[in-house]
């Protein structure tokens, strides 16, 4: 079976990682959910501890996010039931219900006028970073390290010369991660999005790429619409747990 948050895990990759209890921690300076938040990656290790055991794991990697001055947030699916109840009894409330969806992806002829590149230029990142990013130039720095830590191939699409959608995908052996699928607000509407999202898959085939997978907010019916159009449909889906203030 498909380890979908482990290809995530190295698709996204934090700045830092750590195990501890169980747990498998991210750090990246507070730039984005997946960078920054703990998941249980299938360890067999959480299902051996005793609840008193487990709580005090979880005490620990709440710690291990203070230290460095990010607030504890963890990543869990459906068959992490026990550590979200546990979780839920310390205060914590669940946020952002994420869809992994996942589809084949068979060669097929380039998209025409979409640029592919294996390094994204700084005017890439400013459109994605217009879209999705929150922070400032210290924030994109690190969203920087993160796009780049891993193969990955990036598509652009001009209109009247000017950048203006946008999509990575993220090579993890036959697998191609979809992320930062982004589209300036005034260009929406037109399209751009399903072709970037198109030639990325298209020049991930050439690479060797056999399949693909995405995660998208459960709430956000127009780009599941969109990728449904490509054949993705969902494997799992997962939602994170925070607190403002733990005990």
């Amino acid at each position: 079976m498909t380890d979908f948050a482990a290809l995530a895990d190295a698709a996204w990759p934090p700045l830092e990682r750590a195990e501890l209890g169980g747990w498998r921690l991210r750090f990246a300076g507070g730039v984005t959910k997946r960078a920054n938040s703990a998941w249980a990656g299938g360890a067999d290790d959480l299902d051996g501890l005793d609840p008193a055991a487990s709580l005090e794991a979880l005490a620990a990697v709440e710690h291990a996010y203070r230290e460095r001055g990010l607030p504890p947030l963890f990543q869990l699916s459906g068959a992490d039931g026990d550590a979200r109840a546990q979780l839920i009894g310390r205060g914590y409330r669940a946020i952002d219900e994420t869809l992994v969806l996942a589809a084949s992806v068979s060669p097929s002829p380039p998209v025409s006028g979409v640029e592919i590149a294996d390094a994204p230029s700084d005017e890439w990142i400013a459109v994605w970073w217009a879209v999705d990013g929150r922070g400032g130039t210290a924030e994109l720095a690190i969203a920087r390290r993160i796009l780049t830590g891993v193969p990955a191939l990036y598509a652009g699409l001009r209109r009247d010369g000017v950048l203006v959608s946008v999509a990575r995908l993220a090579l993890v052996g036959s697998w191609g991660g979809l992320y930062c699928v982004a589209t300036l607000p005034k260009c929406r509407r037109r399209g751009f999005g399903e072709r970037v999202v198109a030639a990325v898959l298209a020049a991930g085939a050439e690479r060797g790429v056999t399949d693909a997978w995405l995660q998208v907010l459960a709430r956000n019916a127009g780009a599941i619409a969109l990728y449904e159009r490509f054949g993705f449909a969902e494997v799992d889906r997962y939602s994170y747990l925070w607190v403002e203030i733990c005990s």
